[in-house]
């Protein structure tokens, strides 16, 4: 890696469009925080990033960006997706999955106030760090983060649940142009009644669109007549189950077998909807036996897993975001909002890799950050010695020129 002295143009015009009013430099340095958390290798704090820049893009600088209070990571993040779910080919149903998840960053200083002690589950261990949720859209081998929001401390005053932030971010994505059916995909902590009534809703508002839904759910879930699913799932007949296999996500040629049987069910507070009870061995307990429940019409139980097991590529961008682009790196404190515009660039600069890098993701392949990363890294490198090599020798045919000059 080497010291950078400028934005390519090849870069810039990626730039070009980012909705906002823009005060004093403020756009140069979010395209350059954006820029250099993408290629900086290690960790990436804003020390760090501001060691790999120019002489004008420094720390202190980077620092008044996240505190500047005029401008939001909502509506870059808005734009950026946009931009990124334009760069590729629209599937043949004209079907997209829409996918949210939390996870947590972890932290040892304890002077941050959105730092928090917390875990996932009773089972779960514990861990100390900042919470967020992220939503994302993904169709094929393609998958694109959409929304993305810190989940704050019970103590604070602007604390709101998770799964209100859930629907905040369903009530606000815009589906693209093309999309005609948007299935919303999500785990048991997901599975509450007021998210399936907002996947509802927004079925009935949009005229154009059909939404849908496929979650995982809870045993402890009741019938319209007062039955607790768990018995019902308890008394099923063995006999009913089929045996059934599921290609893996990115890989055709790798599957997973289940034991799967489906029921129409009328659910309290929610009407008549599919639940699907799924086990990977004909013979296990009501403790191994997964639920998941849908409103999609016609649907074999088959397909409603096909469709669930997509909400791995959420897990995926976990992955990437963390150990490729330093999601939680930035040391950024003291206001959620400088912190959320800090994290955020993570996800912004992941959107920029797959604008920026959109040809090396081929229909069908799979891919990742990493190698998106690699070959951004080595064209801006290529690029940046280029320049450099440009710079010396036109300062080396002046410095001739003068001394022709002078003598």
């Amino acid at each position: 890696m080497i010291k950078l002295t400028y934005l390519p143009l090849f870069i810039r015009i990626i730039f070009k469009g980012i909705p906002g009013v823009w005060k004093r430099r403020h756009l140069l340095l979010l395209c350059w925080a954006i820029f250099l958390q993408t290629i900086v290798p290690g960790k990436k704090t804003v020390k760090e990033l501001s060691r790999w820049s120019p002489s004008h893009i420094t720390e202190w600088r980077l620092r008044r960006l996240f505190k500047a209070a005029y401008w939001t990571l909502e509506t870059v993040l808005t734009w950026f997706a946009e931009e990124a779910i334009s760069c590729f080919p629209p599937p043949k149903d004209r079907t997209i999955y829409f996918e949210g998840d939390g996870s947590h960053t972890e932290k040892t200083g304890r002077t941050n106030e959105l730092v928090q002690k917390s875990r996932k589950g009773n089972n779960k261990p514990w861990f100390f760090g900042i919470k967020f949720i992220l939503c994302a859209v993904c169709w094929e081998n393609y998958r694109i983060p959409v929304a993305f929001k810190l989940i704050l401390p019970k103590s604070h005053s602007e604390y709101k649940k998770e799964n209100e932030l859930f629907r905040e971010m369903l009530a606000s994505f815009t589906p693209p142009y093309w999309a005609r059916r948007i299935i919303v995909l999500g785990d048991c902590a997901y599975a509450s009644s007021e998210n399936m009534k907002t996947v509802n809703k927004r079925n009935e508002e949009d005229g154009v669109r059909e939404w849908f839904f496929v979650f995982a759910i809870a045993k402890t879930w009741k019938t319209a007549d007062g039955r607790h699913v768990k018995d019902i799932a308890a008394r099923l007949d063995q006999k009913g189950y089929r045996r059934t296999w599921i290609s893996s996500l990115y890989n055709p040629k790798k599957r997973k077998t289940y034991w799967l049987q489906g029921k129409k069910l009328s659910l309290r507070h929610l009407g008549e909807v599919t639940v699907i009870f799924s086990k990977k061995r004909r013979n296990m307990g009501l403790k191994n036996t997964r639920l998941f429940v849908t409103n999609l019409p016609d649907v074999t139980p088959r397909q409603v897993i096909s469709i669930y097991q997509k909400r791995w590529a959420i897990e995926i961008i976990f992955k990437e975001l963390k150990s490729g682009l330093g999601l939680g790196d930035a040391q950024i404190i003291k206001e959620a909002d400088r912190t959320e515009k800090a994290m955020g660039i993570a996800v912004l600069s992941y959107l920029f890799l797959l604008i920026a890098r959109k040809k090396d993701i081929e229909p069908g392949k799979s891919w990742s950050i990493f190698q998106l990363q690699n070959n951004f890294r080595i064209d801006v490198i290529s690029n940046q010695i280029r320049h450099s090599m440009g710079l010396k020798i036109k300062n080396f045919g002046s410095l001739v020129i003068r001394v022709a000059i002078s003598s």
